[in-house]
């Protein structure tokens, strides 16, 4: 017999500030449907975030922590602070489509314990916004089979509590959900992906911005990856990422071409696109030589 969960809890790192953060909590709040949801933000910014967010949303419960928290210690961080059956974990820059809360509640009724969602571009008027969305969202976009998957992205998904409890040690350690999810998936845990729970991640940026994220967050994977791994180990890894330009960029095309939705857009970013993946590239080669170095701190 399966427990009936009805409460949900949202979990939200704040590091990209006002206005990004507030269009993230409108959404939840224009989109709950009648459902009680308890938000739970971990902010780094400051700058007047914590008071606005005081004044305008005072359901939210805001804690503080200093600005050199990475993300991953964020969601710690507001994880001990949220209380509900099942965890769900949003990036600030997301905005909720109707329905969201109620599917996710719905969805957890069944026996999966964790559970990811479809992700969709809402910046949609430049070439390099839509270009970032490729590079890192094209296997979370629609269409998207149900059911178990390898994979689920980390700004859309949600946990059975005591899946994170039994991960606490890693959670507590900063590890990135990829990172949790191979842990999960490694003792028996499955990953069920249900597209339509879905959000729309909003980003617009510079090529400049961009390009020092992905090094960043590559940097930090591949430091994180093989934080206790031999000397050998690492330099096999670092020489591979020669190949993982050509190897990404097909991975990315191929997705979306497949997906047969935004092909104009696809071939009109691809060269911002490529230099992205390039960034990638050469941070996780970074990574596996040098370690993660201060990288986790510069994600956003």
């Amino acid at each position: 017999m399966t427990k009936d969960y009805h409460n949900l809890s949202v979990i939200i790192a704040s590091v990209n500030g006002l206005p990004i953060l507030e269009e993230c909590l409108e959404s939840l709040r224009q989109h709950s449907e009648g459902v009680e949801l308890e938000i739970v933000v971990a902010d780094r910014c400051n700058n007047g975030l914590r008071k606005f967010v005081r004044q305008h949303y005072p359901q939210v419960k805001l804690v503080e922590a200093p600005g050199e928290f990475t993300v991953p210690q964020l969601r710690a961080l507001a994880f001990r602070g949220c209380s509900g059956d099942i965890i769900a974990v949003l990036e600030d820059h997301c905005i909720v489509e109707p329905y969201w809360a109620r599917r996710m509640i719905a969805a957890h009724e069944g026996e999966h314990p964790v559970i990811g969602g479809s992700v969709e571009n809402a910046a949609c008027e430049r070439l390099v916004d839509w270009a970032a969305f490729f590079c890192e969202y094209s296997q979370a976009m629609k269409p998207m089979p149900e059911g178990e998957v390898d994979a689920v992205p980390g700004n859309n998904v949600s946990y059975k509590r005591w899946v994170l409890e039994q991960l606490r040690k890693d959670l507590e350690a900063g590890k990135w959900d990829f990172v949790l999810h191979e842990r999960m998936k490694a003792s028996g845990i499955p990953l069920y992906s249900v597209p339509s729970i879905t959000v729309c991640h909003k980003m617009s940026a510079s090529l400049g911005w961009y390009i020092l994220q992905k090094f960043h967050f590559a940097r930090s994977y591949a430091g994180m990856r093989f934080v206790n791994s031999s000397w050998s180990r690492r330099i096999l890894y670092g020489g591979g990422t020669i190949l993982l330009p050509f190897m990404l960029t097909y991975r990315t095309v191929s997705c979306v071409w497949k997906k047969g939705r935004y092909h104009r857009e696809l071939l009109l970013s691809l060269p911002v696109l490529v230099l992205l993946i390039l960034a990638w590239g050469f941070g996780e080669a970074v990574g596996y030589f040098f370690g993660a170095g201060s990288s986790s701190t510069k994600v956003a």
